[in-house]
């Protein structure tokens, strides 16, 4: 059954109710979570050194093959997961607080200009603007008018050219031996691919904003980018903050004089977490894409799968599958519920 993402909210609950406790596994390495079900969810992922010793004796199995190695993600992939989900925040945060917080200070009654927030590919890929959003939401600066937004038509084009790829056959029968869910992958995105595509649906939601506006820009690349963000400044008469997810990239903006915060990943960080059943449900859904497939329970959760269309990425869909009917009578309630509040 194809659901939102949203709906994993529906499952917890069905879950909660027969055990608090919960484990999240990937068939070609083992457990990667447990959960604890409250009223807040507590988390305990797999250590960074259990992580790459389980994915070095799986592909020492087919002999470290290239393909399996690209497709098998590591241990950094899983912390893009939770980082992309907002349980773990950049270093740099506080960074971003204080420039943000200044912001509130502008008065376009005195002649103060406007300020447009940009972001480049890798904090899209990484989702750094929920992180902006937060930290917005919590300065009560989420509806500023002195706050905009805006996107180069050259990042939209690199993530255009990085999700461009699609799994064949021979590709998927390969994967298949160490992952059998991954039949269900024919036609659909590699992993590299799928979290590129992660960031164009970024880029789509938040051109839908209003007060978010799309820059021309040409080629690719990040004097490109930065080319036309610079241009945008200077011919629309405002400031500009950039969002990356690159140090080399936040370097070249200083050099143009473009003020730019580096949204750096933690390296070393606490295993456990706690957090809001809605930040446990963008979590699962980051591992569903990123990972193609997890198991939650007894409860497959595919994050691509055969026909998955633009449609499925732009509304957060995802793909369950469960020998348990009565998972399905929740789903099926909630699809209902949702019909008659449209």
């Amino acid at each position: 059954m194809i659901i939102p993402k949203q709906y994993l909210i529906g499952l917890l609950n069905v879950l909660s109710e027969t055990s608090s406790q919960l484990k999240v596994d990937y068939p070609p390495l083992g457990n990667l979570l447990d959960i604890k079900i409250g009223e807040k969810c507590e988390i305990t992922a797999i250590s960074r050194e259990d992580f790459r010793t389980s994915r070095s004796n799986a592909l020492r199995l087919y002999r470290n093959d290239n393909f399996l190695s690209r497709e098998i993600p590591d241990h950094n992939d899983f912390k893009i997961c939770m980082y992309a989900s907002s349980l773990l925040n950049s270093e740099n945060e506080s960074i971003l607080e204080q420039e943000l917080q200044d912001e509130g200070k502008r008065n376009l009654l005195k002649g103060d200009k406007p300020l447009f927030i940009g972001y480049d590919t890798n904090s899209l890929r990484h989702r750094s603007n929920l992180l902006v959003q937060n930290v917005l939401a919590k300065l009560s600066l989420a509806n500023s008018p002195n706050i905009g937004f805006c996107l180069s038509e050259t990042v939209k084009r690199e993530l255009r050219n990085q999700w461009d790829d699609k799994h064949k056959k021979s590709a998927i029968d390969k994967l298949c031996a160490l992952h059998p869910q991954a039949t269900r992958f024919l036609n659909q995105h590699p992993k590299t691919a799928r979290m590129a595509r992660l960031g164009a649906v970024e880029y789509k939601h938040l051109m839908t904003q209003l007060n978010c506006e799309e820059i021309n820009g040409k080629g690719r690349g990040d004097n490109n980018i930065i080319q036309s963000y610079e241009y945008f400044r200077d011919k629309r008469n405002v400031d500009l903050l950039l969002i990356s997810g690159d140090n080399d990239f936040t370097a070249m903006a200083h050099e143009e004089k473009i003020r730019s915060v580096y949204m750096k990943q933690p390296y070393n960080y606490d295993t456990n977490f706690e957090c809001q059943w809605e930040e446990l449900v963008e979590l699962l859904y980051c591992m569903a894409i990123i990972f193609g497939h997890i198991r939650l329970e007894h409860i497959d959760i595919y994050g691509i799968w055969t026909g998955k269309n633009e449609d499925d990425w732009d509304d957060y869909r995802i793909s369950v599958e469960t020998d348990d009917p009565s998972i399905f009578k929740d789903l099926i309630i909630l699809e209902q519920s949702s019909k008659l509040l449209i």
